[in-house]
Parts: structure tokens; C-alpha cells; sequence
């Protein structure tokens, strides 16, 4: 048989897979019980054939299906959210030895700008402030990043303001966490491919990687162009009742590694973990999270969190073909 191009492969792929919504007919609800994940991604599985069908209903997330239209087999689903990204009001990017007393100096700020301040309460305020500020000195040694650090404790001192001021205003203490600044996204909730399927081609990527890139992408743009959306994330790689250990930078991605093929029972959990996360950052073009926050559920508190930026992914998508056609 002729070997196929990457075009070709795509053409053919292109033909044979489509995407539904879930409930778009109610025999879905019956056709997902037969999904079967990869071994250690029972999870993922155990959420569509247990989960997904009422998730979708009250609109916790919105879950669709990958179907091949001549098998009619589930090949893929995935599930999305309404996701939001924010950097805090104490996003300062400081050193660990600027931290603490970069703290003590805005306390001490604050503690000066409280009305009806005692004099024993006022000088102590200003014993710590001159303190803090002498410490500074000592750690940073560096005039022009001084004098950064002092106009940032103004300003932090000033949204802290604005927030206790604000908050007192509207009574919304209890349900109100201010933060500096938010930024639209769209969290990933799931991905998982049924292990049953196999092509009838010979692929020279991952079939995961046409899903994202030909069919979930495309589907994302299109939300972005409706609503502000800046980002997209997901967590990767949910290993909460396997593996207990914090690990630094996984080891880079492999072309012989299938992230949804049966795993090595012999093999470690961890390094697994870490494929799967490389996966993405090398097939995905997802990033680690870095400059801004993102809110996380506490069952997903073991995984890793990754970031893309929606302006990114059409060159993504082009750099990923363009690696797998040479």
C-alpha cells in the first residue's frame, strides 16, 4: 500500500471524523458506556460513562464527541469550561530575600494610614518601617531596584486601600476575592481517546494531535471569535492516587510515546506523569504556567497546569505540521 503524506493522512482523517455535541441524540448516553481509556486514565473514562451525560445537562461543562462516520465509533471526547486567569493583588515578582522585608515595609505603610493611630502604635509603625527599609538595603544592594521596591509598596498599599474601601462599601467580604487583574480563558476539562480505535492508516503523528490541532482548535477559535477569550488551560495528568512526589522539569517527549496507548504496568507512574505533560508542551504547545493564576479544583491539586495563548495557536498549528511533514 502506498505510504500516505502528512496532507494525505490529515485529508483522510479530515473525511472520517466529526464532531457532535453529546446529547445530540439520547443514544449517546448508551454509546458512551463502552468507551475504554488507557490504563492509568480510568479517570478520564470513569468521568464520560459516569459523569459527563448530567455535567452537560446543568451546564457544569459542555462535552463533545469525536465519532469516525463509517465505524461510528466514539474515537475522542473532550469537555470545555468557562475558565478565567488573574494576577493578585501581591504579584510583585519578588526575590524570596526581598519578601519578607518588602511585607514588613507595607505593613507598616498601612498601619501609619489607619485614622485615630495611638502615639505607642504610631511608633512602632515607624520603628518597623525603618527597619524593614534598612533590611532592604542589606539584601538588594542595588539603588535603582530599591527604589522599585518602595514605589511598589505604594502601590500595593493603595489597592489594599482601595479594597478594604471597597468591600465596606458593598458588604461582599464573604464572597469577593479582589485581584488585580482577570483575563478570559477557557479551561480544557478533559481529553481522552477511546483505546478500542484503531485507524485504517498508518499515521505518522499521534491521533491526538490531529484532534486538538484540526478539530477542538478550530472549535476554540471560533468561541474566540464570539466572546473574549485570551487564553486556554488545562491540567494535566492526574496522578493523585498514584504517585505522591513533587518532581522538577520532566525529561523531554519521544516520538515512540503514545499518551493514550495501553501503559507498562512495570513502568514507573511518575515518568509516565511527565510523558504526558511533555506530550502537550512539545505536540500541544501548551506552556507552564508562570506570570498570572489559575484557579484549582482541589481533586486536580497533582497535576500540572498549562497555558496557551489563543493569539498562538494558529502559528502553533502551523509549526506542529510543519515539524511532522519533514
Amino acid at each position: 500500500m502506498k505510504k500516505l503524506s502528512i496532507e494525505e493522512q490529515k485529508k483522510f482523517l479530515f473525511k472520517r471524523l466529526k464532531t457532535e455535541p453529546l446529547r445530540k441524540t439520547n443514544e449517546n448516553q448508551k454509546d458512551i458506556k463502552a468507551f475504554v481509556q488507557a490504563t492509568k486514565g480510568e479517570k478520564i473514562s470513569y468521568y464520560l460513562t459516569h459523569n459527563a451525560w448530567d455535567d452537560d445537562c446543568t451546564r457544569n461543562t459542555k462535552v463533545f464527541l469525536v465519532r469516525d462516520q463509517k465505524t461510528k465509533e466514539i474515537v475522542f471526547f473532550f469537555a470545555l469550561n468557562c475558565g478565567i486567569l488573574f494576577s493578585d493583588l501581591n504579584s510583585w515578582n519578588l526575590s524570596q530575600a526581598e519578601k519578607e522585608p518588602f511585607d514588613k515595609y507595607v505593613d507598616a505603610l498601612l498601619k501609619l494610614k489607619e485614622k485615630n493611630l495611638s502615639k505607642a502604635d504610631e511608633e512602632y509603625a515607624n520603628e518597623q518601617l525603618n527597619e524593614s527599609m534598612n533590611k532592604l538595603w542589606e539584601v538588594v544592594n542595588e539603588p535603582d531596584r530599591v527604589s522599585q521596591l518602595f514605589s511598589l509598596a505604594e502601590d500595593k498599599v493603595q489597592l489594599l486601600e482601595e479594597k478594604r474601601e471597597a468591600l465596606s462599601k458593598t458588604g461582599e467580604e464573604d464572597h469577593i476575592q479582589q485581584v488585580h487583574e482577570t483575563f478570559p480563558a477557557i479551561d480544557i476539562k478533559f481529553l481522552g481517546r477511546n483505546k478500542e480505535y484503531k485507524s485504517e492508516i498508518q499515521l505518522d503523528f499521534k491521533l491526538g494531535v490531529y484532534i486538538f490541532w484540526e478539530i477542538i482548535v478550530p472549535h476554540l477559535l471560533e468561541i474566540a471569535e464570539k466572546v473574549g477569550c485570551k487564553y486556554i488551560y488545562l491540567f494535566a495528568a492526574d496522578n493523585t492516587e498514584e504517585n505522591e512526589d513533587t518532581v522538577d522539569m520532566p525529561p523531554m517527549w519521544t516520538q515512540d510515546y503514545d499518551p493514550y496507548a495501553d501503559d507498562d504496568e512495570n513502568e514507573c507512574a511518575k515518568e509516565e506523569i511527565l510523558k504526558l505533560v511533555n506530550y502537550y508542551i512539545n505536540e500541544l504547545k501548551f506552556r507552564y504556567v508562570s506570570k498570572y493564576k489559575i484557579l484549582k479544583p482541589h481533586y486536580e491539586r497533582r497535576c500540572y497546569t498549562l497555558v496557551q495563548e489563543v493569539d498562538s495557536l494558529s502559528s502553533n498549528r502551523r509549526s506542529v505540521w510543519q515539524s511532522h511533514a519533514k
